[in-house]
């Protein structure tokens, strides 16, 4: 927060400025760095008209308009302002108090709270010792210890070394062991472990030694064979008024430590000598307890049942500290939000009378901006009405363009096979000429009969090749329907006849059914197929034996024509360039004829590619969508 202090003199750099050097407000904002500049704000309260401030690297001393907020503020009298700072000062005084009550009812609910907590552990952990420390009172009275201790053998300790086994798993203790009134562990619950306490000797200990003397003892300590601490709780074998051995139970707390240092609370057991006994930290086990820290609460209550013991508690009082906070942040909210509505209903009480007098110079400016963006925005729409029918003539220039292209490779191709269909031609011009020298030179009816049905069937033919040719030439609708891939697959192989006919080429293809339509228009799909077939036909050429294969492939919703040639193949950089306008390895190609098949094929929703996985020659696929029956 940016320090502010108040200075009330006479200030002697206005006298430079021929400024009345009357007494005003000064407020220092000290570390308040603007850029390069720190800022000295002077009002004075007389006219209320100008605010200093001071570059100190210069010391130079501009003049501005004061703020719209200072300028309300000096409206008010000596008495409001008087009025505002007690105010505040209530304001801060009740957040304190706010902050100091929620602060202590905490605490004393945190307080309660660590009580409770304390008295439920310290029962739990009297409840664990109290039903551990019946097992050795039972254990001594026992007929079968007594006889084991008056007369031990072997297999008699062995009996009695499994029988607390068996006991130990019921009680879940650690160990239960029986010492000879020597000390000398002779049976153990875990004597059949590497661990086992069988041959011991602990007569050196205070349970056996106070329990030899009192007849029940109980020592927390440290295990000699087993390095785990623990609670020790023994009482003595007594038969005939004689001493004839110690029984002993282990208790160890590791699953009460483990849920202990599982809480946020810190809890620990301290015995008679004021050492800590049980505790999830090891580092603190057998050392004198660490004091509460300043800022947690402490509490300590007696175990009962264990002469000294007593259970421990620190929880941090963060929590009661936040709920402090909370109150006085709740408190200061409200009295900010009330400051701020009553700042805001001032405030638009200025705003109001500012706005009034400014309104009429807005309404003036506003009108003139809205005519200067009227015309702005009409010039705008008529640029873009502009350049909108440009780029759609331009769109349609561009149609136009393409369909001429592709017409225009469809002329190509008709012009490469001209010369074949012409030979087509001539043959059957040839036997109609000569039936028709046969008519004249004066046959029977019945041979001219004959000669008439062929001529008709030669005219037909012819027709049908030339029909075909029109229908070739013709330009497409653009249009996909129900389109029969029978017609379609014929037609262009009339086209292509004489180009296979007179390279010896051996033709293979499917009986196709004439039912079986896809999408698209049969002109453009006769250009597909015959660029497919001219280009098979034309790389086997100088092959020994060429074969070119048409089959269909049906894969449910798509059908696919595979055209295939054992010519010499495709190259990698050949097959990469395909399907790039103008790329060709023919003399006289142009390099659209795929391109322009590749685009008609994706307008009916399909797709033509060139297999790479071919052992030999080359395989063109095109995908069409089956029109469903």
């Amino acid at each position: 927060m940016t320090p502010l202090t108040f200075d009330l003199r006479g200030n002697t750099r206005l006298k430079q400025r021929k400024i009345s050097p009357r007494i005003g407000i000064c407020f220092y904002l000290k570390n308040c760095d603007i850029g390069q500049w720190r800022a000295k704000i002077c009002i004075d309260i007389h006219t209320q008209a100008w605010l200093i401030c001071v570059d100190f690297h210069t010391s130079e001393i501009s003049t501005m308009e004061p703020p719209t907020l200072v300028k309300a503020l000096l409206r008010l009298s000596r008495r409001t302002l008087a009025l505002l700072s007690l105010s505040v000062l209530i304001g801060l005084a009740l957040v304190v108090a706010a902050y100091h009550i929620a602060y202590d009812r905490a605490l004393d609910g945190l307080t309660q709270d660590v009580r409770t907590s304390a008295q439920l552990r310290a029962s739990a952990l009297q409840s664990e010792i109290d039903k551990q420390r019946a097992v050795p009172a039972v254990l001594a009275s026992d007929s079968d210890v007594k006889a084991a201790l008056k007369q031990p053998t072997r297999s008699g300790l062995d009996l009695i070394s499994a029988k607390l086994e068996s006991l130990r798993h019921e009680t879940h203790g650690a160990v239960i062991y029986l010492l000879d009134r020597h000390g000398v562990a002779v049976a153990a619950s875990n004597w059949n472990r590497p661990e086992s306490f069988v041959g011991s000797a602990y007569g050196f200990r205070r349970y056996f030694s106070d329990a030899v003397r009192q007849t029940e003892a109980a020592e927390f300590a440290m295990g000699t064979v087993s390095h785990r601490p623990g609670l020790f709780l023994s009482h003595s074998v007594v038969t005939e008024g004689r001493l004839i051995g110690v029984v002993v139970v282990k208790l160890e707390f590791d699953s009460l430590e483990s849920d202990w240092a599982r809480l946020k609370d810190t809890a620990f057991v301290t015995d008679n000598r004021h050492l800590v006994i049980i505790t999830a930290q090891d580092n603190w086990r057998f050392k004198s307890p660490p004091a509460a820290p300043p800022d947690q609460i402490s509490l300590a209550l007696d175990v009962k049942g264990m002469t000294g013991w007593q259970l421990h508690l620190y929880r941090p009082a963060e929590a009661a500290r936040q709920a402090g906070l909370a109150a006085a942040a709740i408190l200061l909210l409200v009295e900010v939000l009330l400051a701020g509505t009553v700042l805001w209903a001032w405030r638009r009480r200025e705003n109001l009378r500012l706005k009034a007098q400014s309104d009429q110079a807005y309404l003036t400016r506003l009108e003139r901006d809205v005519g200067d963006r009227t015309h702005a925005l009409r010039y705008a729409n008529d640029k873009l009405s502009e350049e909108i029918e440009e780029r759609r003539n331009a769109q349609t220039r561009l149609n136009e363009l393409q369909a001429d292209l592709v017409q225009a490779n469809k002329l190509a191709q008709l012009g490469q096979i001209t010369a074949g269909v012409a030979h087509e031609i001539n043959q059957p011009l040839a036997t109609i000429r000569v039936l028709a020298d046969n008519a004249l030179s004066g046959l029977k009816p019945a041979a001219i009969q004959t000669n008439l049905e062929t001529i008709v069937r030669m005219s037909e033919r012819i027709g049908h090749i030339t029909g075909e040719l029109r229908a070739f030439s013709r330009k497409a609708t653009g249009e996909s329907e129900p389109t029969s891939v029978s017609e379609a697959v014929e037609g262009s192989i009339l086209l292509t006849h004489s180009r296979l006919k007179s390279h010896k080429v051996r033709f293979q293809r499917p009986k196709i059914d004439a039912g079986l339509k896809v999408w698209g228009e049969r002109v453009r799909l006769e250009q597909v197929l015959v660029n497919l077939l001219q280009n098979a036909f034309e790389a086997v050429e100088s092959v020994a034996s060429p074969t070119v294969i048409l089959r269909l492939e049906d894969q449910g919703d798509t059908l696919r024509l595979i055209i295939e040639d054992n010519g010499p193949g495709l190259p990698e950089t050949i097959r990469k360039a395909l399907f790039i306008p103008f790329k060709t390895t023919k003399p006289k190609g142009l390099g659209l004829g795929l391109v322009i098949a590749r685009d008609i094929v994706s307008d009916f929703g399909g797709e033509l590619m060139a297999d790479s996985d071919v052992a030999q020659g080359a395989r063109f696929i095109v995908s069409l969508r089956k029109v469903s029956p």
